[in-house]
């Protein structure tokens, strides 16, 4: 079981993550995520972001993986429709649809 502090160092950090994918959009790239920006609005200090992360490169890659993360899971939400007689086609669709919303 976490302790508070755990709890509340582990939220931060989901904040962080949740705020550099909430900066990025057809035309923001990851490249041009501002620490200060995503540090703003995850509600901490700029120099917070280091007892997170030792920097935005580290951050990229926990990014990677939460998506691979999320992708497997819908994929594999999508594979159990479609044994229970769902159409292959618009299970897929409308699961991918849900990524980018």
């Amino acid at each position: 079981m976490m302790g508070v502090r755990a709890q509340q160092k582990e939220k931060t950090r989901r904040s962080l993550v949740e705020a550099a994918f909430s900066q990025l959009s057809a035309e923001r790239s990851f490249a041009s995520l501002s620490l200060r920006e995503v540090a703003r609005e995850a509600g901490i200090a700029p120099t917070s972001f280091y007892r997170h992360f030792r920097d935005v490169d580290e951050l990229g890659l926990t990014m990677v993986d939460e998506s691979g993360l999320m992708l497997r899971q819908l994929m594999r939400q999508a594979r159990q429709r479609i044994a229970k007689g769902g159409s292959v086609i618009r299970t897929s669709v409308s699961h991918l649809y849900g990524i980018y919303r």
